[in-house]
């Protein structure tokens, strides 16, 4: 009779044995895909930072004195005076 409460002891042990492992092997496996996320919204972040440096050069770049009157002239004909058009008026009183 001492036979059968040992294997069930021995059952058992095996059982939790086996238990934990799948324990382990689960929450690795959990912890590999959160890191795989995480990996992904760090590449997803560098790449939109990326892209707001880029869009703010543009903006620099397009906000600036030359870049306005080449499109002015480009798509308007408007172009800077010469120095003979250009008339200087006091500014009196209103």
């Amino acid at each position: 009779m001492s036979r059968k409460p040992r294997a069930r002891q021995a059952v058992f042990a095996l059982a939790a044995v086996l238990a934990a492992l799948a324990a382990v092997a689960w929450r690795q496996s959990a912890t590999r895909e959160t890191m795989e996320a995480l990996d992904r919204a760090d590449r997803e972040l560098a790449i939109a930072l990326d892209e707001r440096e880029e869009v703010a050069r543009e903006l620099l770049r397009v906000e600036g004195r030359g870049w306005i009157a080449g499109e002015a002239g480009r798509r308007l004909g408007l172009r800077l005076p010469t120095q003979r058009e250009v008339i200087i008026t006091s500014g009196g009183s209103r």
